[in-house]
């Protein structure tokens, strides 16, 4: 059965929105005035998310992981206690916490209503639905363990998600800080030590070496600190319009790789993510193949992402996986020897969550020591800088008052 996107009013006037279920648009409004709603406008679903074509479809893109995985562990708990797929979706539906949850699992039921399996319910989805989590769920169907699956992929979401969260948010307080104290040093620079440089100049005394440093630096901001700004604006304009290109952006991504203590973050966040959702897919029955190449799409560097395409390659024509990780260059000694052991003993996947989870550990232990050293040294430098431009402002005054 089709599901509608409606807005309308209630009996005290107020506009209300949601979703309905009916067999045509005309039906929907007579449910819709059946709950003394007075309709607005009545659009179906996967026909209205199709008219906003590429608007829409770069919103799909920012499908939240958090509601992705909520929803596959609420329908996991359900089809685990005997419901079938269907009438899960339903309850999960009356239960959704947000509009958008209802719409993701609104659009997965009307396509199992139509006669379609789970699966291709979530690969039309509106909304982009990962890969891993669409070739799962097909061998979940398949093998009939699916709320073992749909457990398994929200697992794998969520540690994902949270490896990613550990880089973030090990730069979010240092760049917090240095954008604070740029605004403060800025605002002083333009407004504060112009109006205090006027009383200097009027005394007409030899000045510290400090505060015309200070007073040359504010007269510099006050000239070309606009078009500084400007020209710092065009210049990430500029950038993210040439990271369009993929050629480009490989590039930028293997740079960054080759950072100091960053590069290796990334590397380890984007292993252990491949290596989960590898161990997780092979785990759930999918071929090794199909699983090589779902697991890849994964890594968000691209330079990686090449790399394991070739391992992939690779695998195709006849390798082993621990040998083509050796060729292409692919993770560290530890990485080659979890995989070596785990095809020798037939527990690839249980070795690759192992993996995973080494380098999840090594990341978030990498992290915590980085801001317990750096965050200091960072408030330090910070605190010398605003401190110099009030002693640049204080040693006149001082010496002015002891004259009189």
């Amino acid at each position: 059965m089709p599901a509608f996107d409606y807005s309308a009013y209630n009996v005290t006037g107020k506009q209300v929105s949601g979703i309905i279920e009916a067999d045509s648009d005309r039906q929907a409004r007579r449910l819709l005035k059946e709950k003394k709603l007075l309709p607005l406008g009545v659009s179906e679903i996967s026909l209205s998310e199709k008219k906003l074509g590429k608007g829409f479809r770069q919103k799909a893109n920012r499908l939240s992981i958090f509601d992705l995985s909520l929803l596959l562990r609420q329908l996991a708990i359900l089809v685990q206690s005997g419901l079938p797929v269907e009438e899960a979706m339903k309850m999960t539906i009356e239960q959704a916490e947000t509009v958008k949850q209802a719409r993701i699992m609104q659009s997965w039921r009307s396509e199992i209503l139509e006669g379609r399996s789970f699966s291709d319910a979530l690969r039309r989805c509106p909304y982009k639905i990962p890969d891993s989590v669409i070739a799962g769920v097909g061998v979940g169907e398949e093998s009939g363990h699916l709320h073992e699956i749909l457990m398994r992929m929200a697992d794998e979401l969520e540690t994902n998600m949270e490896n990613r969260k550990t880089v973030s948010r090990a730069l979010i307080y240092p760049l917090t800080l240095i954008a604070t104290s740029l605004v403060v040093v800025t605002i002083m620079m333009l407004w504060v030590v112009p109006k205090i440089t006027v009383v200097f100049a009027s005394s007409n005394r030899e000045l510290p070496f400090i505060t015309k440093i200070i007073i040359s630096l504010s007269e510099f901001t006050q000239s070309y600190g606009l078009y500084l700004f400007l020209l710092a604006v065009l210049g990430l304009i500029l950038a993210k319009q040439a990271l369009k290109n993929p050629q480009r952006k490989m590039r930028w991504h293997a740079f960054l790789l080759g950072l100091p203590g960053f590069g290796s973050w990334l590397r380890m966040s984007n292993i252990a993510d491949w290596s989960r959702s590898l161990g997780i897919l092979l785990a759930s029955g999918v071929p090794a193949l199909a699983a090589l190449k779902i697991s890849s799409a994964t890594m968000n560097n691209l330079f990686l992402r090449s790399k394991m395409e070739a391992v992939t390659e690779s695998m195709r024509q006849g390798s082993s996986l621990q040998k083509a990780l050796t060729e292409n260059e692919v993770g560290s000694g530890f990485l080659n020897h979890m995989v070596g052991s785990g095809e020798a003993s037939s527990q690839l996947d249980q070795m690759l969550l192992r993996v995973a989870d080494y380098y999840s550990l090594r990341l978030k232990n990498a992290v915590e020591i980085f801001l317990k050293i750096f965050n200091p040294v960072l408030i330090i430098i910070m605190g010398m800088v605003i401190l110099s431009i009030v002693a640049a402002v204080m040693l006149p005054i001082m010496d002015m008052n002891n004259m009189i």
